[in-house]
């Protein structure tokens, strides 16, 4: 049944790893390219705010630095602005669709509920996991080959917030997928959830609702290490969705 659940993901799974390695290819060999054209700006005569705001001083100097860049702009921009939405992209179908096609009914007459529940979950899981596994070690790859030197110790901290903020959204995705009759209804429902917590993150009291803060990790470079509070408890509130979509499954009538 895992063969089954990957070759009814696969288009999505490699169109979006040769996406992720893309964006990747439009970001690390463009170091110098970037430094260049940050100069030119930092030297246009009486600089307009708006620039001043973005390049506050001393910024290009560090992005001169190849470990401030790629982790900055690859983990703390470019990748990590994708990965909900490419854990939303690989959740939203998994139940949804067989709900939707009427297959649903074929596959319980032939497993159990716990069984194609377990497979469905366990298979998209390790395909994500590996999704950004491979995302978060194309900095190291690219610098050995490309003779730069990257500092490892930022690595681990910075793929654990990549994976664990995947994991969360695909969760989210997963519940919505369940309760849903066709796969529009996931994709809104977890977009809208993304969109939501992230706006109310504008208010002090719920900037813990951002999850982007923490995928982007944007407090690793000056901290040095990751945040585990944060990720203890996108674990936490991982598994408990994911049972949550489980009773409902197993309760959901078709």
């Amino acid at each position: 049944m895992i063969k089954k659940e990957f070759s009814d993901m696969k288009l999505r799974t490699f169109v979006l790893l040769f996406l992720g390695i893309g964006f990747f290819f439009m970001v690390a060999p463009l170091h110098k390219f970037a430094l260049e054209m940050l100069n030119e700006y930092t030297q246009i005569p009486n600089m307009p705010r708006f620039l001043e705001r973005f390049l506050p001083k001393g910024f290009v100097e560090k992005l001169s630095e190849w470990n401030f860049y790629i982790y900055t702009q690859w983990f703390g921009k470019n990748l990590g602005q994708f990965v909900p939405i490419f854990a939303i992209i690989m959740g939203f179908p998994i139940f949804a669709r067989e709900i939707e096609n009427g297959t649903i009914e074929f596959l319980l007459a032939r497993s159990s509920r716990k069984r194609v529940f377990i497979s469905k979950v366990l298979t998209v899981s390790l395909v994500v996991f590996f999704q950004m596994i491979v995302f978060s070690i194309l900095p190291a790859i690219y610098s050995l080959f490309a003779s730069k030197n990257l500092d490892y110790t930022y690595l681990l901290a910075y793929s654990i917030h990549t994976i664990v903020g995947a994991l969360f959204w695909l969760a989210v995705t997963i519940l919505f997928s369940v309760l849903s009759d066709d796969q529009v209804k996931p994709i809104l429902g977890a977009i809208g959830t993304l969109a939501g917590t992230t706006v109310v993150a504008v208010f002090k009291p719920l900037r813990f609702m951002n999850t982007y803060s923490y995928i982007l990790g944007g407090k690793i470079l000056s901290n040095g290490k990751m945040d585990v509070p944060y990720t203890l408890v996108l674990l936490g509130l991982s598994v408990a969705l994911m049972l949550l979509s489980y009773v409902s499954f197993l309760k959901k009538e078709f």
